[in-house]
């Protein structure tokens, strides 16, 4: 369900003074002989988007940023900073194409403050730069048909704009993620990024959308099964439809972009570390869906074969034939230890046994409507043979099988599940066969 933003929110985007600032040479461009200084503005074709310097709401610095906002939206929205951590402290900044070609930021020493750091074969008045009604700033070769040398879109700060991509690249091992700003008026680099998860080919095939604090999970979506992320609570799958699309080149790269084209809709990382899915209305931003949005959504709140359930208290419990590790962590209300077997399996029990034998003792508990556990493995086994294969290997602890994504098996400790009410698929948890009489 939608809902208007919260206050915080509303302070971040509260009206500013930069808005106020006009283009003084009609242009969405910038030359070698035409730099834009503090006072002045790009300008998208179609007015949608401003390029130039700005404060942000509320600060007390007074520091200036250069970055691209809306501009027809009567409230500060930045998508994009360029000189994020390194702003000036005073109006003297300038925006121009340096003697290399690239577009740098300056200040009245001709200290260089940032720029686009890309090598341009050609002289320096044969570049120019243009913002376009996308919210992309792109350098341009002039010589060579307009070719792009760089574009902030391949640079991609703390928005996810429709035409912009995100995700990886394993050849190259490119990965564009979202990064948080530092607080609500600090637009530096911040604690929190957001994006595909990397892949380890042959073995993890399913993208899964993540967010990092200091580079450690604290969020996942579940895998996507090529219409929905599969881990997420209860949402309308339609809203997703309508949100991004994923691709996989089958060449080791993935790419999730938006399949809605409306330049009034964007998802937002924020400094605290959630994501929101907004578009812009009359009564202002709104929030399509938000990310994480309870404590269950945690990354692996109730530790290894715990499920998390919001719905409860305690919200943690262990997966049935399975027990508190450490019951006095348990009792005060940490979970993070997690839950271990009450009986061994068939492997365990004798280690000299095949794999292609060893867990016919074994049976499966079934889960409904469960986020799945991070870390499937994806498997070429039908529906029907998917359990055998879990079976025939000693290391595969649990199963499931979508009809999106196939046959998902898991090897170790089960982190991170949830018990759905409306969504989630069916996970199958390997047990021994004197646990499935009880």
């Amino acid at each position: 369900m939608v809902v208007l933003l919260n206050t915080r929110i509303l302070i971040l985007l509260a009206t500013s003074s930069f808005l106020t600032l006009k283009l003084c040479f009609g242009e969405d461009r910038i030359t070698f002989s035409t730099p834009i200084k503090d006072s002045e503005t790009l300008l998208s074709k179609s007015g949608v988007f401003r390029f130039g310097f700005f404060t942000p709401v509320n600060s007390t610095a007074r520091l200036r940023y250069v970055g691209i906002w809306y501009d027809k939206i009567p409230v500060q929205t930045v998508v994009w900073v360029a000189n994020k951590d390194t702003p000036i402290n005073d109006t003297s900044g300038v925006v121009s194409i340096s003697d290399d070609g690239n577009l740098v930021v300056t200040d009245v020493r001709n200290h260089l403050l940032w720029s686009t750091n890309v090598t341009v074969p050609v002289a320096p008045n044969a570049t120019w730069v243009q913002l376009m009604d996308s919210g992309n700033l792109r350098l341009q070769d002039n010589r060579n048909n307009g070719e792009i040398l760089w574009e902030s879109f391949k640079h991609p700060y703390n928005s996810f704009l429709p035409r912009m991509t995100l995700g990886t690249n394993n050849r190259t091992g490119e990965n564009l993620k979202l990064t948080s700003w530092r607080s609500y008026t600090d637009p530096s680099t911040g604690n929190y990024t957001a994006g595909l998860a990397s892949f380890t080919f042959p073995k993890l095939m399913f993208p899964e959308l993540l967010i990092w604090k200091n580079n450690v999970p604290i969020w996942r979506s579940g895998p996507w099964n090529g219409q929905v992320f599969i881990g997420l609570p209860d949402v309308d799958s339609l809203l997703f439809l309508d949100g991004f699309n994923l691709v996989n080149d089958n060449q080791g790269t993935f790419s999730m972009s938006f399949a809605n084209d409306s330049f009034m809709y964007h998802f937002n990382l924020d400094p605290d570390g959630a994501i929101y899915q907004r578009d812009w209305s009359t009564r202002g931003w709104r929030i399509g869906v938000r990310f994480p949005s309870t404590d269950c959504d945690a990354f692996g709140r109730c530790g290894p074969y715990g499920i998390c359930n919001s719905r409860e208290d305690p919200p943690c419990k262990c997966v049935k034939r399975f027990v508190p590790r450490n019951n006095t962590e348990w009792n005060r209300r940490s979970w993070t230890s997690g839950c271990v077997r009450k009986a061994s399996l068939r492997c365990e029990r004798q280690s000299n046994v095949s794999n292609g034998g060893g867990g016919k003792g074994d049976g499966f508990l079934k889960l409904q409507k469960m986020k799945v556990p991070i870390n499937a493995e994806q498997s070429l086994a039908n529906a029907q043979a998917c359990p055998k294969q879990c079976l025939d290997n000693c290391s595969c602890t649990a199963y499931a099988y979508d009809r999106g994504i196939g046959c998902m098996l898991w090897s170790g400790d089960l982190v991170d599940m949830q018990s759905f009410l409306g969504s989630g698929i069916d996970l199958y948890v390997r047990v021994a066969h004197s646990e499935l009489s009880e």
